[in-house]
């Protein structure tokens, strides 16, 4: 399995690769809607922030009170992925959560955290693109975040 640590940094460098372009952003920017469905920016990282902070929850530390994401500042909700993704990253190479049991449509599964790790990087990355591609319809260069350009600027 591909280490947790290596999947950590990779995921740490493309969202900052992304955040760097988002915080310059005027606020009108920002909330502005990308298309019937898109939503904006603003929601993609209200959508983030949400489903890093519940499934961290949901597996491992119970129901704390939930964020109240609509009304955090953009700095806010990028401090918060940020931290609950350093939470992700020592449950997973401390083993603090073994596994989850979720269910769905009348089906069990079990998912073990290196799976759910995984899926947390991937998660970022669908949702990443789509914050990439309302960055470029903005009119802002956006760089690659792939594995490989990682790769070469780590080196």
């Amino acid at each position: 399995m591909f280490p947790i640590e290596k999947m950590a940094a990779y995921l740490t460098w493309a969202n900052n690769s992304i955040w760097r372009i988002v915080e310059t952003l005027g606020i009108n920017e920002f909330e502005q809607s990308l298309g019937e469905g898109a939503g904006s920016i603003h929601l993609r990282y209200i959508h983030l922030a949400e489903d890093t902070w519940d499934w961290f929850h949901d597996w491992y530390d119970g129901n704390p009170e939930e964020p109240d994401f609509y009304n955090m500042s953009r700095k806010e909700l990028y401090q918060l992925i940020s931290d609950y993704l350093k939470k992700w990253r020592k449950a997973a190479e401390d083993r603090i959560i073994e596994s989850f049991e979720d269910e769905r449509d009348g089906k069990t599964i079990v998912i073990n955290i290196d799976e759910m790790y995984f899926h947390l990087v991937n998660h970022f990355t669908y949702h990443r693109g789509q914050i990439a591609m309302g960055l470029k319809m903005l009119g802002r260069e956006v760089p690659m975040t792939d594995y490989v350009p990682y790769r070469f600027s780590s080196t």
